[in-house]
């Protein structure tokens, strides 16, 4: 009897441990459904289920992120929305909300878009050298790298945890791709070999566009080289003008006691006086200009970011970088 109980016993469980491994695991395609169907609770828990799954590529994620901030907004967790669109934003600076979409959509959206203004995007550098690969990541706002792996010979390496410093991977074969990962094992970023060539490193953004090493900045777009002149054409404002004031003063003495000077003296003073007034005048007004310049300058040097946020009843600009 104790053995027939075991039996069914065991039975059972395989019969529930069958049921679940028949039980379709949840896709992105599901959630989509599910917000087709307006079915939005069900999207949560899919979307939630598919992104801990881990798998995910590039795209897929930021189509996740997306859709997630949509139920969220819809469920009425308007910050929880803004932190799904913030992460959407880091991957895909240039990720825009559909035409027409909701205002209720708009507001989390443009609040996200001036958090990443301010804080910047998720940047990576990957350089190929030799037979070693170096993953350096520059800026990670959010917090999102968390291990970096390779496909090597249609294979994947073993992940690298990311703890702040370069990740070197030792790659013996054929390299397909260098992948990013979030702490869920989905990818945020993946280098194709062709962005791996040669031995120097180059900043890729997330989006998959090279972006090259930063150039010097052009002598003219310097503030120092505005700066200097302002400060020597004021300087030189000064000293006409100190000059002009001694002229005038040496011209009213002269008018005051005529009977001692010559007509000529007056009006070499009052020459001299004209002279370095006007001298004085359009230095200062060249400083002002070159003044003007070097702010101007400085406000927009390479590390400063001027980003246009617009939705719903905002209109404005948001200001990002190093003063």
């Amino acid at each position: 009897m104790r053995r027939a109980c075991i039996v069914v016993i065991l039975a059972l469980c395989s019969l529930a441990h069958a049921d679940r491994a028949a039980e379709p695991t949840p896709s992105l395609a599901d959630a989509r459904r599910a917000i087709a169907d307006v079915r939005y609770d069900d999207a949560r828990r899919l979307l939630v289920e598919v992104l801990a799954r881990g798998g995910s590529r590039p795209e897929e994620l930021r189509e996740i992120y997306e859709l997630s901030a949509v139920t969220a907004v819809v469920l009425g967790q308007v910050d929880l929305a803004e932190q799904y669109y913030r992460r959407l934003l880091a991957l895909d600076p240039a990720a825009s909300l559909p035409a027409g979409a909701s205002p209720r959509l708009r507001d989390p959206f443009v609040a996200a878009q001036a958090y990443m203004a301010a804080h910047g995007r998720l940047e990576v550098r990957a350089a190929r050298r030799g037979a070693a690969i170096e993953v350096t990541v520059v800026s990670d706002p959010l917090g999102m790298v968390a291990a970096v792996t390779a496909i090597v010979d249609g294979a994947p390496m073993p992940k690298r945890a990311f703890t702040g410093q370069p990740v070197v991977l030792e790659a013996t074969g054929d390299v397909q791709e260098v992948v990013i990962l979030d702490e869920h094992g989905n990818s945020l970023r993946a280098f194709a070999a062709s962005e791996l060539s040669g031995s120097s490193p180059g900043a890729t953004g997330v989006n998959g566009r090279s972006t090259p090493h930063a150039p010097r900045t052009p002598i003219v777009r310097r503030s120092m080289t505005w700066a200097i002149p302002a400060t020597l054409l004021a300087g030189a404002g000064v000293v006409f003008l100190v000059d002009a004031r001694r002229a005038k003063g040496r011209l009213d003495d002269i008018l005051a006691d005529d009977a001692t000077h010559f007509f000529d003296e007056a009006e070499t003073e009052r020459r001299r006086w004209r002279g370095s007034t006007l001298v004085a005048s359009l230095s200062f007004v060249a400083a002002g200009a070159f003044t003007a310049t070097a702010i101007v300058m400085f406000a927009t040097r390479p590390t400063t970011t001027l980003t246009p946020i617009a939705g719903g009843d905002r209109v404005g600009f948001a200001l990002a970088g190093t003063f």
